[in-house]
């Protein structure tokens, strides 16, 4: 099978080189003062290189912002297989622990921060779209295995929490985002997280394990 071609292999590096600049650009600056100029400027490439890869740059930003949605969600399919390989573990300490390191990225990573912040009212209902279609599946899958360890009270929605819990985080982005104190921030939203996961703890199990 042939590899790509020399074109090919330059239009994924142009392509890459663009969002690149785009998301440098989107953290410093914001979405609405982000021109597609500015982005061809730092890309070293034509307008009409970038609307050839992009109808425009909220697609871009789409784009982004459902990368890092994946990302997050590989971690929680990563937690899910980890509990179900270990059976006899605290299944509910690594929720904690897995809900902690993505409040934790809004401080530590500048693009998590403002790409979750910018993202509501840059994408609209494409946000909601892209929240239900690729991040809600893996916190789905996450309070599954938690049910069928008998970790959750009996006849949990599955569905409606994830959905509720998915909001809660995004919004603890928000407040944190936001806060002259961060750290303090994180530690006010992973305490009001926890204890809302304990409502959904069954009987006799911590929210914390």
């Amino acid at each position: 099978m042939r590899g790509p071609n020399r074109r090919q292999m330059y239009a994924e590096q142009t392509r890459a080189d663009l969002v690149a600049a785009a998301r440098k650009l989107f953290v410093n600056n914001g979405f609405a003062d982000t021109s597609v100029e500015a982005i061809t400027g730092a890309a070293l490439v034509s307008k009409g290189t970038f609307y050839h890869h992009f109808p425009d740059k909220k697609a871009m930003f789409a784009e982004l912002y459902t990368e890092l949605i994946q990302q997050v969600g590989v971690l929680g399919d990563a937690t899910a297989e980890a509990i179900r390989a270990t059976p006899d573990q605290p299944a509910m300490t690594a929720v904690a622990n897995l809900t902690h390191a993505f409040l934790r990225r809004t401080i530590d990573d500048p693009l998590h921060r403002e790409l979750m912040a910018q993202a509501p009212s840059v994408l609209a209902g494409q946000y909601r779209h892209i929240n239900d279609t690729v991040a809600q599946p893996p916190i789905e899958r996450l309070l599954t295995v938690l049910a069928e360890r008998g970790d959750l009270q009996p006849d949990v929605p599955v569905a409606t929490v994830a959905r509720l819990l998915l909001a809660g985080l995004c919004e603890g982005n928000q407040i944190i985002a936001a806060a002259a104190d961060r750290e303090a921030a994180l530690n006010r939203t992973f305490r009001a997280i926890t204890l809302l996961m304990s409502g959904l703890a069954a009987d006799g199990i911590s929210a914390r394990g």
